[in-house]
């Protein structure tokens, strides 16, 4: 089966979070599932456009990827591409099915035009966009797209792929025309399966061995809640918990967290790694002993599912779907989202370290069998499959158990 992919960004365009990572895990299991990958984007990565070769094939783990220069001449964060909108319509006719992993952004209408022309169908993976907390965001600009062009999109998609039950719920009561199916976000567990012993990241920060570490992994902003993890540490039994932060800064956040951990005398016991991936990751999560998310919103929460692969037990906010898995396992609590609840929470769960170990193995479990990424593109697969030769998705919630 030809597929293909069309997103604002890809790998390594980390920078932009969960989303840079499960589209290109999803588009290289695909490829280990038979299918020809084809994907197009931009060369786009926050303010540093990628070094990567432009408008010509590029071998990615498998994946064929065609890089285009996103334009100067508008925010970088609309990914305004002429060259990669004038490259659509060829390439989409050469495939049976697009799968359009944009919305709000510029690749999405020159995509559109070309498969409603040549009569090829396409889906949308709403990632979150279309929850009702990130329609509240600049909330005046996607009222107007919707009316003028967004549900007009959407009603012309063949399905929209949502992660969990609650985006799918959303995804109903907009009332479209495109049927939504549940296809969860899937971890390439390959890469978790061999973990490093513990003790590099602790020697490495001066973290005695008898000490907590709790990790949040992700971009420092506001949506993420990392204020509330701070306040909790402040309110937390001790003084041998740790909090670290694993991710890349956004608008200098890091300076009023570190004011904040001031204020709460606990300053001392808060650490910054920045953006890590591969080995230091690994390295970190080996000597973490429990993962949290207290984050305002999320459309799925694979950064936790990632913790889960390296046996740690997770703490979400109820703001993050993949909770319910998580808390139904028996892997971690899914708890109101304050510093009081999350406190709370982190004391029971530290309090006991034979529980905290049983819950990390659970968590493991849960991840691996769960959540592998070659069982989750055999269900993908089967969408696709399904809606290139019938027109409609499966609907069938058992493809979510498989």
């Amino acid at each position: 089966m030809r597929i293909l992919y069309i997103s604002s960004y890809y790998k390594p365009a980390y920078i932009y979070g969960g989303p840079a990572k499960s589209i290109s895990t999803m588009c290289e299991a695909l490829v280990r599932q038979g299918a020809q990958v084809t994907l197009l984007t931009t060369n786009a990565n926050g303010g540093n456009p990628l070094d990567v070769p432009l408008e010509q094939p590029v071998d990615v783990e498998g994946v064929t990827v065609y890089y285009y220069p996103i334009a100067r001449s508008l925010p970088h964060t609309f990914f305004y591409s002429p060259a990669l909108a004038r490259a659509c319509e060829e390439m989409i006719e050469a495939h049976d099915i697009v799968v359009l992993e944009t919305f709000f952004t510029h690749p999405t209408s020159p995509a559109v035009k070309a498969c409603l022309k040549l009569g090829k169908p396409y889906i949308i993976p709403p990632r979150g966009q279309l929850l009702p907390w990130a329609m509240h965001h600049k909330r005046f600009k996607k009222q107007i797209y919707m009316v003028i062009l967004g549900r007009r999109y959407l009603n012309f998609a063949a399905g929209l792929q949502c992660t969990d039950l609650v985006e799918q719920g959303a995804v109903e009561k907009l009332r479209l025309k495109a049927p939504p199916f549940i296809v969860p976000n899937g971890l390439d567990t390959s890469h978790w399966k061999t973990l490093p012993a513990r003790g590099t990241f602790r020697k490495q920060t001066g973290i005695p061995e008898n000490h907590r570490i709790l990790l949040m992994l992700g971009r420092l902003h506001r949506v993420k809640n990392p204020d509330l993890a701070v306040d909790m540490l402040g309110l937390l039994e001790g003084n041998n918990v740790h909090l670290v932060f694993a991710g890349p800064d956004e608008e200098g956040y890091r300076t009023q967290l570190q004011a904040r951990a001031s204020e709460l005398s606990c300053a001392e016991r808060v650490h910054f790694t920045g953006l890590l991936s591969g080995d230091p990751l690994l390295q970190v999560m080996a000597d973490a002993d429990l993962f949290i998310m207290p984050s305002a919103m999320e459309s799925f929460g694979m950064a936790a599912v990632e913790a889960m692969a390296c046996g740690l037990p997770v703490l979400l906010s109820e703001n993050v779907p993949v909770g319910k898995w998580v808390e139904e396992a028996g892997a971690g609590r899914h708890v109101a989202c304050t510093p009081e609840a999350f406190a709370k929470a982190c004391n029971e769960i530290l309090r006991d370290g034979s529980a905290l170990k049983e819950m990390g193995k659970i968590a493991r479990v849960l991840a691996f069998q769960r959540f592998d990424i070659n069982i989750i593109a055999k269900q993908m697969l089967a969408q696709l499959q399904a809606i290139h030769s019938s027109g409609i998705p499966l609907l069938d919630l058992q493809l979510v158990k498989a």
